[in-house]
């Protein structure tokens, strides 16, 4: 990368900062929102992510609308482990609407994918996400997580993945296996930046399939940022097509490489 590539990638990384984080006072979403790449971190290698996300507007019909105006911000550390293992940490926090700091939980996620010598014809990894998380200080912990299979292919300058990610509450009130795939499509333009889409769901359960007005469907146009490879930017804004999807939510996260 010559330094020009890098001084232009930390500036565009700024200034995304410096735009949206004042936003983030405004609003809720998710703690983390993310179509994930098959590809795993190498060995002695850290990738350190902020995840900053937020929604201009919740689900439809929502008795107090500022009820969602919360920041949410996720910290995560992955280590690459050995040539097809990684592990992953998370730290959840955010903001309330009257601007209160909380602590939300923490996770862990080792993460393998498949070696080369196999000769598949597609990219695959699958993670298990698993730890503890409650929405707000006033709410008893419980323990939940993911399992998610990742398949993607690149071809020529067009790249797609598929998460058929199945979310999980292991303890509380609310016990559930949940169905919610995510998708993601990107144009690569001269291996710099990508322009796409990507799309994210809750169906419901493995027990109960929602109905449609309830469940939630999240699409909307992404950009990735790639002059760098010590570096990582991922934006975009998703829009709800059913009421029970939050309706206008802004995602960017920004990451960097550490090591050799």
């Amino acid at each position: 990368m010559s330094g020009r590539a890098g001084f232009f990638t930390k500036h565009i990384i700024i200034l995304c900062l410096a735009f949206g984080l004042p936003f983030f006072s405004r609003a809720q979403a998710d703690n983390e929102i993310q179509v994930y790449a098959s590809s795993i971190t190498p060995k002695n290698i850290t990738l350190i992510e902020l995840h900053q996300n937020y929604t201009f507007n919740g689900i439809k019909g929502l008795a107090d609308p500022s009820a969602a105006r919360w920041v949410e911000q996720t910290l995560e550390v992955t280590r690459g482990l050995g040539k097809n293992w990684e592990i992953g940490f998370y730290t959840f926090v955010g903001i309330d609407p009257n601007g209160k700091y909380q602590y939300l939980g923490n996770h862990i996620r080792p993460r393998f994918t498949v070696p080369d010598s196999w000769g598949w014809n597609v990219g695959a990894s699958i993670s298990l996400e698993l730890g503890f998380i409650r929405p707000d200080i006033n709410t008893k912990y419980v323990m939940d997580g993911e399992l998610r299979p990742i398949i993607d292919k690149t071809f020529g300058n067009w790249y797609f993945s598929l998460n058929p990610n199945i979310a999980f509450n292991l303890t509380g009130d609310d016990k559930f296996f949940g169905i919610g795939p995510q998708f993601k499509t990107v144009y690569n333009v001269q291996k710099k930046i990508g322009l796409g889409i990507e799309y994210y769901s809750s169906l419901g359960t493995f027990k109960k399939i929602a109905a449609l007005k309830e469940q939630e469907h999240l699409l909307g146009p992404v950009f990735d940022l790639y002059s760098s490879p010590k570096w990582e930017l991922q934006t975009g804004f998703l829009f709800g097509l059913t009421p029970g999807s939050n309706q206008q939510v802004f995602k960017l996260i920004v990451g960097r490489r550490l090591g050799k």
